[in-house]
């Protein structure tokens, strides 16, 4: 039991990580950035720095509603998926393929909670890189988003469909009359 609370804390401490490895990416993209001037090449391919502040819940939405409402429902909303994440982690047996993606999307949704407490605080999400071919800018937070949606979210769907929520090569036991053995009809 106590190796179960231990790696439910190290899950918890690995996605405050991820959140405040997005916080410092942007304080350093604000001192570092000037609001709204072109775009600077980046060492990465495909990607330049560029500094906005998104005034709205997302950028495709724009200034929608009571964007701070819909920040603080979407960050309790997250916070109790992550919390359920990792409740699940403690059902499922530690053999089970399925449970590292349980893990890894735990982490993730527990860094994504930026966006929603920077809404709350300051009224905004800071964003400072572009990808090549899309038109809008997006920050760490987004990313965490995007791969526990896109990316996660699908292969586990596809893991518990296939049954890798079980221990993988742990045959079931076999009934009288079942398996290589049985008698012929």
């Amino acid at each position: 039991m106590q190796r179960l609370w231990r790696e439910r804390l190290l899950i918890v401490l690995v996605g405050f990580a991820l959140f405040a490895l997005d916080w410092f990416a942007k304080s350093v993209a604000v001192r570092s950035l000037t609001f709204g001037a072109e775009p600077i090449p980046s060492p990465i391919p495909l990607i330049s720095w560029y500094l906005s502040y998104n005034t709205g819940y997302h950028y495709i939405f724009g200034a929608m509603g009571p964007y701070r409402l819909i920040a603080g429902l979407s960050l309790v909303l997250a916070a109790a998926m992550a919390a359920y994440l990792i409740h699940w982690v403690g059902q499922t047996d530690r053999r089970a393929p399925a449970r590292k993606v349980i893990v890894l999307m735990s982490a993730l949704l527990i860094g994504a909670l930026s966006n929603p407490v920077e809404i709350l605080l300051r009224g905004h999400a800071t964003d400072f890189f572009r990808v090549w071919g899309f038109p809008w800018t997006a920050n760490l937070c987004d990313q965490y988003v995007n791969l526990t949606v896109y990316v996660l979210t699908p292969i586990l769907v596809f893991m518990l469909w296939k049954g890798w929520d079980k221990p993988r090569g742990v045959a079931k036991p076999q009934q009288d009359g079942e398996g290589p053995l049985a008698p012929a009809d």
